[in-house]
């Protein structure tokens, strides 16, 4: 094969794909006055040779011919040189188009930035808009069909092969010819990439904006790092989940949102519709949109043969070529934020470690030593002048079983046997939305470290993750066998946690969704999952009494605790990882060395079950929470107990202190929750 001469002109250097119904060969035309690289597609009637698969190829042929001659004079798709039938196959002779193909610069794990993607989405959207207006839907819009040419730095689209003609021709009154879609038209063989291709062309129904569709998928690839069949889709509503995977803005998110809508009355109709809300996004250098490029009258007659080992590719480098990197800048913020709140929290440690050490009288104590009477009453009287109800927020209408409090003690979020969930403005006091998806009572809650994702979990037993800024579905994980207990989230972000009914433990992927392991944790329900401040530890209770530590790395389970005499309700890590509390059905809390398995407390003051269990800021309080209503406030290392809280009219459910300030919120079977301060 490789060396024959085609039609006596074309000499094939290089086969670059072979598949049963087309071959495509880099070759030279030797007819010009010096061997020019061109592209040859070789079309076949496949290994039937049917009369109807004949007849097919000649279609698409045809079709593929007419649309390239249609696009002549616009230099952003490769110029039909030559075309022509032999024994019954099919040959196109292609301009070469020497470049990088865009798959290859848009590998697993790279990332562009917002700018880059912006620049790139005008170019492409430019020659969308070329495409459509000559009534053509191009049907295989992808990082592979693009090339970034070398001599200018712009890209080009090829494969013109599964294009396909769908619009009339109407003549309006005033005599110019507009395109518009044809209705009512019959479903066609479905033709396009997965990942890229919308659900209507996947019924063999494309529209021009299924093309718009495919763009917007390259353009969250390119900002999340993510090849598009990796992504998340909502099980409801089909739409694709990737805002949590990257840092966008608002504007460009919701542009990208509307490109890929699942259902296409719902997309931006038109190439010219995305321009026009990208516009204001364009630096000022670029506001002017840029017009489509007229092929110059010749064909670029410098290029010769490439190496054979590349394919429309090379490296590109040097000028008039597009830098594509990756934006690691909020990466580093919160890096920084990270290191600043870890030092304070450090010399914050470091200085009352000194005052206790160094004080009159003092002697030398292991952390968990109970500190003098005195300074109990001086603990207790700040807590009680500290601790006071100070407003009750309204709006369920059943128990709130869960609440969360953003790390930047700004957003409340509650979980509700109302199946909704209520977003609320800490500092305002407001509820700013309310989310509905859940079919049965939300159990459990986690937000993550940013702020910026939900995770909930239901009766249903389902686990739903959401945008918190928005409100929008992100999608649901699937899996357990009855109600969703607990949930939580690392503190890198990258694993999310759910156990329940089924006494199993999963990880999930936070970036795309898939279950990384399950973990058969406990033979029964598991009511509770904390993670520690360091990431390698998570710990598990259980309606089976016991507590388990589990390395997050391996899944391994480390040490089980045993102590309680009923079911494990919750668990907490203190702030600096070394120990574990625990609340039960038993009325005890209990305070262990989790890496000893050394039970270091037991107290014993709540009347009933207690439910929930939270440590202060500072380490130095811990609070329980019981069906008995109260609220307990306890000094950790010497079991002391500080103060009382007391308004809820039935059983307390949940307690969350902000993570900035002195404020506690508590939720309730009373259907309320308050806020102390």
């Amino acid at each position: 094969m490789l060396g024959e001469i085609i039609k006596g002109q074309y000499q094939i250097v290089q086969i670059l794909s072979s598949s049963d119904y087309c071959q495509t060969y880099l070759a030279q035309d030797l007819v010009t006055p010096s061997p020019q690289a061109c592209i040859v597609k070789h079309l076949l009637p496949g290994p039937s040779g049917r009369t109807s698969s004949l007849s097919s190829l000649r279609r698409v042929f045809t079709r593929e011919v007419a649309a390239l001659e249609k696009l002549s004079t616009y230099s952003q798709v490769p110029q039909l040189l030559n075309y022509f039938e032999l024994d019954q196959q099919f040959y196109l002779v292609l301009e070469y188009i020497h470049g990088q193909p865009l798959n290859r610069v848009l590998a697993p794990g790279v990332r562009w930035s917002e700018t880059q993607v912006i620049d790139f989405l005008q170019e492409v959207l430019t020659i969308l808009e070329v495409i459509h207006a000559h009534g053509l839907i191009h049907r295989d819009i992808k990082p592979s069909n693009l090339i970034q040419r070398d001599s200018d730095g712009k890209l080009v689209l090829i494969d013109f092969g599964s294009v396909k003609q769908a619009w009339t021709q109407v003549v309006t009154a005033a005599g110019q010819t507009n395109a518009n879609f044809a209705m009512g038209i019959p479903a066609t063989m479905a033709i396009g990439t997965p990942g890229y291709m919308p659900s209507e062309q996947s019924r063999g129904r494309p529209r021009p904006n299924s093309d718009i569709y495919a763009l917007g998928m390259i353009a969250i690839q390119a900002l999340t790092g993510m090849q598009p069949t990796m992504l998340l889709e909502d099980a409801d509503s089909g739409e694709v989940i990737w805002q949590h995977l990257t840092n966008v803005t608002l504007a460009l998110g919701s542009i990208l949102n509307q490109m890929v809508r699942y259902h296409f009355t719902e997309r931006y109709q038109s190439a010219t519709e995305v321009l026009a809300d990208l516009q204001p996004l364009l630096p000022t250098a670029a506001l002017s949109q840029p017009t489509p490029t007229p092929r110059s009258s010749a064909p670029n007659s410098a290029s010769t043969a490439p190496n054979s080992s590349s394919h429309h590719a090379s490296a590109v480098n040097g000028s008039g070529t597009k830098s594509r990197r990756t934006s690691t800048g909020g990466q580093q913020q919160i890096a920084l934020w990270l290191g600043m709140a870890i030092g304070i929290t450090s010399a914050l440690g470091l200085i009352l470690g000194l005052y206790y050490a160094l004080r009159p009288n003092s002697k030398a104590v292991s952390p968990i030593a109970p500190p003098k009477a005195e300074f109990a009453a001086i603990a207790s009287n700040r807590l009680s002048d500290r601790y006071t109800l100070t407003q009750t927020l309204t709006g369920h209408t059943d128990s709130v079983w869960a609440i969360a409090v953003s790390q930047d003690g700004r957003t409340l979020v509650s979980g509700s046997a109302d199946k909704t969930i209520k977003v609320w403005d800490l500092q305002t006091r407001e509820l700013q939305r309310t989310l509905t998806g859940h079919t049965d009572t939300v159990r459990a809650i986690a937000l993550s470290q940013d702020g910026q994702i939900l995770v909930s979990g239901g009766g249903e037993k389902t686990v739903r993750l959401w945008n918190i800024t928005t409100g929008r579905p992100l999608g649901r994980l699937l899996g357990h066998g009855g109600p969703v207990w607990t949930v939580a989230i690392s503190q890198d972000g990258q694993t999310l946690f759910s156990a329940g009914e089924d006494g199993t433990v999963k990880l999930w992927n936070a970036q795309n969704g898939q279950l990384h392991r399950t973990l058969p944790a406990h033979d029964r329900r598991v009511f509770s999952l904390a993670v520690s401040p360091n990431g390698q530890t998570f710990a598990t209770g259980s309606i089976d009494r016991t507590i388990k530590l589990w390395d997050l790395a391996t899944g391994r389970l480390l040490r089980t605790l045993i102590g309680h005499t009923d079911a494990v309700r919750a668990i907490t890590f203190s702030p600096d990882g070394q120990h574990l509390a625990s609340t039960s059905w038993d009325k005890t809390v209990k305070i262990w060395n989790w890496q000893t398995g050394e039970q270091l407390q037991t107290l014993a003051e709540h009347e009933h079950r207690t439910v929930a269990i939270a440590y202060g800021n500072d380490g130095n309080t811990l609070m329980s929470a019981s069906l008995d209503r109260t609220i307990k406030i306890w000094q950790p290392q010497s079991g002391q107990l500080l103060h009382d809280l007391l308004a809820h009219t039935d059983w307390v459910l949940a307690i969350a202190p902000s993570p900035r300030g002195q404020t506690l919120v508590s939720s309730s079977k009373d259907r309320t929750i308050k806020i102390w301060e």
